[in-house]
């Protein structure tokens, strides 16, 4: 098993997560980051459909080139990130300043490391030794893991490839889920 913390799938579930706030100003509990994004100018028509697609193709560079996500991955591949936005200076500035935020979290102990720690040596193994009771052929399972949910896109199902969110490893009760899932994802779909 091999579990990474990509920059451009978080990257994403914080630009999911503004759009999610910004459109329920008025739930009890704002997803992370509650962040005011009304002048980064994001997308109006169609958001929602334009992040599925998005996140289908990094999700889909992510599974087949572990040598995609990377520090600097925003940048080099910013034509697809910048989708999201306005082809606009509203958008350019909103693009370049959702890079700032959420680098500024991301490369702190409080970002990246935070969420693979998650993924601790403990929690690991426990899942390491479900899927092995499972599954008998030796090849490595890719597991990205997600900070939030993913709700604006489906759960990609590609063979030895998962994105998971931290919250089905850290709650016990979601892990026989989770397990299921993970299991599907060791096959030739």
């Amino acid at each position: 098993m091999e579990v990474n913390a990509p920059f451009s799938l978080n990257y994403l579930i914080l630009i999911q997560n503004i759009y999610l706030n910004s459109k329920n100003k008025d739930i009890e509990k704002p997803l992370f980051p509650y962040v005011d994004g009304s002048a980064w100018g994001l997308v109006e028509e169609g958001f929602e459909e334009t992040f599925a697609e998005v996140w289908r193709e990094a999700a889909d560079k992510n599974s087949k080139n572990y040598m995609y996500d990377h520090n600097g991955v925003l940048q080099l591949d910013k034509e697809l990130y910048q989708k999201l936005f306005q082809d606009n200076e509203s958008g350019s500035f909103g693009y370049s300043e959702s890079v700032k935020f959420f680098l500024a979290w991301w490369n702190g102990f409080h970002g990246k490391i935070a969420i693979e720690a998650v993924f601790d040596q403990d929690k690991m193994e426990k899942v390491y030794k479900e899927l092995a009771a499972s599954v008998k052929i030796d090849k490595r399972l890719r597991i990205h893991l997600v900070y939030d949910k993913t709700v604006l896109a489906v759960r990609s199902e590609r063979p030895w490839y998962a994105v998971v969110a931290i919250e089905e490893i850290f709650i016990h009760k979601k892990r026989p889920k989770l397990i299921s899932e993970l299991l599907k994802s060791c096959v030739n779909l």
